[in-house]
């Protein structure tokens, strides 16, 4: 088997690592990344971003957004947390078995003293607790099995991140099943670091496997840049694959009630239809024009919002206030 040390700290470069790998070259056999990541929310491939996150905590926090190309749920990564990755060969679709592959995983763990248990097929728990969770990529006879090990993340900030805001929305994305949590480090018998731990668990991954080290060359790096800029910056990647997706929130102002209903595709707002009991017809009307066939983003709802006149009357919402209600915040 195979080591790489992607030596990045960024979701999007540490992704990006993954699908080189899988996807692009061969080295004759089985792969093992460790790796881990600056804050941030990575949601699965067939996820409504939307409903996985709190945006408006990202925001005020800087934490990263990405999309891996593996199924399951959103998980929240920081430097606390330890992915690993395995890109295993000759795999066929009616072999994959994740309760297989996380095994050698959870036999590593349980040699350096973790008393955990295999919930399901294949997440570890402890004291009923979820503190691993993973994910899989098919390509051609190659597969991506990956996964996280929260050792000591930050669970006040996970909390905060994976609870997506108040209003409805509703979408036929996969959904994430949240579970309580926990982290291997209050377990261990002795203090260890993460790093401690990744050389513990990386040690006993290959005790039975002949080890060499791959360093990327010039050349991979090159396309694995290429593929990061293209692909997991991208807008569209994020949030762009979100399906058809229906959003209602109301909010209240001095003057009356506002129910904003918003309808986007492919995350961009397809159509908005606001009622209220104070605003007046005529800027209702501008509204739901000027909020249509836009991304559903900060900056371009801003713009829109730049171009409409919104009269100083009393008890009438701010241009803020009316941000703050269209992105639910």
């Amino acid at each position: 088997m195979i080591s790489i040390e992607t030596n990045s700290y960024s979701a999007f470069t540490n992704l990006a690592f993954e699908e080189f790998f899988l996807k692009s070259t061969d080295l004759g056999d089985d792969i093992l990344m460790l790796y881990q990541n600056q804050p941030a929310v990575i949601v699965g491939r067939f996820q409504n971003t939307l409903e996985e996150i709190n945006q408006s905590f990202i925001n005020d926090h800087n934490i990263l957004v990405a999309r891996r190309i593996s199924g399951g749920g959103a998980v929240y990564h920081d430097p606390g947390n330890l992915c690993f990755s395995f890109i295993l060969r000759d795999i066929s679709p009616g072999t994959m078995d994740a309760s297989k592959y996380i095994r050698p995983v959870a036999e590593a763990l349980i040699r350096l003293g973790i008393p955990l248990e295999v919930k399901g097929r294949n997440d570890l728990t402890i004291d009923g607790k979820k503190f691993s969770g993973n994910a899989m990529a098919l390509h051609k006879n190659r597969l991506l099995f990956h996964g996280t090990l929260l050792f000591d993340s930050d669970l006040e900030l996970l909390a905060q991140v994976l609870k997506p805001a108040t209003a409805a929305i509703e979408s036929k994305a996969i959904k994430s099943v949240r579970s309580k949590v926990t982290n291997i480090k209050s377990y261990l018998s002795k203090d260890k670091d993460v790093l401690d731990f990744k050389q513990a668990l990386k040690g006993l991954l290959f005790e039975n496997n002949a080890q060499s080290e791959y360093q990327p060359t010039n050349a991979d790096r090159a396309e694995i840049q290429k593929l990061e800029d293209s692909k997991y910056h991208s807008w569209d990647w994020i949030y762009g694959r979100n399906p058809a997706t229906r959003i209602a929130s109301s909010c209240n102002f001095a003057a009356g009630k506002l129910d904003i209903s918003l309808e986007l595709d492919k995350g961009w707002l397809a159509a908005c239809h606001i009622q209220s009991d104070a605003l007046d017809p005529a800027l209702i009307a501008a509204l739901e024009l000027g909020l249509a066939n836009i991304p559903y983003t900060c900056q371009d709802i801003t713009a829109a919002l730049d171009g409409i006149e919104l009269k100083p009357l009393a008890g009438y919402p701010s241009k803020k206030e009316l941000l703050d209600c269209i992105l639910n915040i």
